[in-house]
């Protein structure tokens, strides 16, 4: 994924928002995966709670196509409410068979060293990076429903309300994501931006009662491509008070091997510290 100066960046978003009030040279920032400018919003932002499920995975976990099956279905129960996004691990488990296309990634592989061990089973999951305690993630066996969950968090007062949107000018995507303060938050917050695929095919190995097989043509749906930010995202520049509304643009382009129509974008608000995830929202590409 390309990057792109800083200057082209200013110029782009001056261009987009030069009507915008309140608009301070302090509120231009840079960071390690992308640059942009934080402005005030005034859409209008749903106050909707929602739920982010990062899948870890790969094409030689052998019980990893039994946690699709279980996600596939909590994704018809709960729609846009819960969000997902598949990740492939770096090691031997992400390894592509046959020298297919390796949908491993730098940033999700950053990830997954970051939240668990190289012996990590698999299929793990993660619910908005929630913790059972202050050290320690809360690691879902993605295999076995976890409804009880995904209702308390959508259950839950929403924090953050968040709403995006994408659009295109030639090869050059556009990325347009709004939140809004629902209640005051004095911690540091940061988003994330990235982009998964839908229906990718690869060969999948499977445990079966006959053993270990190989399954061609596997569809292998929210798989990350990339993030489009650095992989812990960028500040979230704002006063965090109640009623606060920010927006951002964030210009960016994709590999030429994927589709973009099977393709969509995922925002995340995080708190920078501890990195749980309090709200989500995505888009199509």
């Amino acid at each position: 994924m390309k990057r792109f100066s800083i200057l082209s960046l200013l110029a782009a978003a001056l261009l987009c928002f030069s009507a915008c009030d309140k608009i301070a040279e302090d509120e231009f920032v840079v960071f390690a995966g992308a640059s942009g400018t934080w402005y005030d919003s005034q859409a209008n932002i749903p106050t909707e709670q929602r739920a982010f499920v990062e899948k870890y995975t790969g094409v030689r976990c052998v019980n990893c196509p039994n946690a699709d099956v279980v996600l596939h279905d909590l994704s018809e129960k709960y729609g846009d409410q819960l969000v997902l996004a598949a990740v492939h691990v770096p090691n031997n488990f992400g390894k592509p068979i046959h020298g297919e296309q390796d949908l491993r990634t730098e940033k999700g592989s950053t990830w997954f060293n970051t939240f668990f061990s190289p012996s990590q089973n698999l299929p793990s999951a993660l619910l908005n990076r929630t913790k059972v305690d202050e050290n320690s993630l809360d690691i879902i066996d993605p295999q076995a429903r976890f409804d009880d969950k995904i209702d308390a968090i959508l259950a839950s007062v929403s924090q953050v309300g968040m709403t995006m949107s994408c659009t295109k000018d030639g090869n050059l995507y556009n990325a347009e994501v709004h939140i809004q303060f629902n209640q005051t938050i004095s911690d540091p917050l940061t988003m994330t931006l990235l982009v998964v695929e839908d229906k990718i095919y690869t060969t999948q190995q499977s445990r079966t009662a006959d053993g270990i097989v190989e399954i061609e043509n596997y569809e292998q749906n929210h798989v990350l491509r990339d993030v489009v930010t650095d992989a812990w995202g960028i500040d979230v520049v704002a006063d965090g008070q109640q009623g606060t509304k920010r927006m951002i643009l964030l210009p960016f382009e994709i590999n030429e091997a994927w589709n973009p129509t099977n393709c969509h974008l995922i925002a995340f608000v995080s708190n920078k510290t501890t990195r749980q995830i309090i709200n989500v929202a995505q888009c199509d590409l």
